[in-house]
């Protein structure tokens, strides 16, 4: 028979091997996923795993851009603007010299709005020769 210390160790190897054994996707299959529900429309997939990535490795190279997909993935895929402003801020303070926080402070000035609405891409449109003169028209015509 067992002795109370001779219990406790085995438990504690027992624990130790089932703890080892649990592992879940890797950074990259995850990554992997997550692209594939997005190709597939699955938005809310493709969220929760991006989510999962900048929590379980959130100083991944991969980290930075899975949060601004997720403020993507909300503003235009899914309208829901409350909480693509909030994966965008969560962003801007996660990584703040990342390349990509530009990209989503323009994001959060110019959410919800259709392109045609936004001043600074109708300039840049004008001076490209005419382009611009395009999108008026068309979106003039709806």
């Amino acid at each position: 028979m067992l002795n109370g210390n001779k219990w406790a160790v085995l438990l504690l190897i027992v624990m130790v091997a089932v703890v080892g054994c649990k592992k879940g996707p890797s950074e990259s299959e995850l990554f992997e996923k997550a692209k594939q529900l997005q190709e597939s429309n699955d938005f809310q997939g493709a969220i929760a795993a991006y989510q999962q990535i900048v929590k379980d490795h959130p100083k991944s190279p991969q980290a930075p851009q899975c949060q601004f997909m997720i403020g993507y993935l909300y503003a235009n895929h899914l309208k829901n603007m409350d909480m693509a402003k909030g994966a965008y801020r969560d962003f801007i303070k996660l990584y703040p010299e990342h390349q990509l926080v530009k990209d989503a402070q323009w994001e959060l000035d110019h959410l919800g709005q259709d392109v045609n609405e936004i001043e600074e891409l109708n300039k840049i449109l004008a001076k490209d020769g005419g382009a611009g003169a395009k999108v008026d028209t068309a979106a003039k015509a709806k």
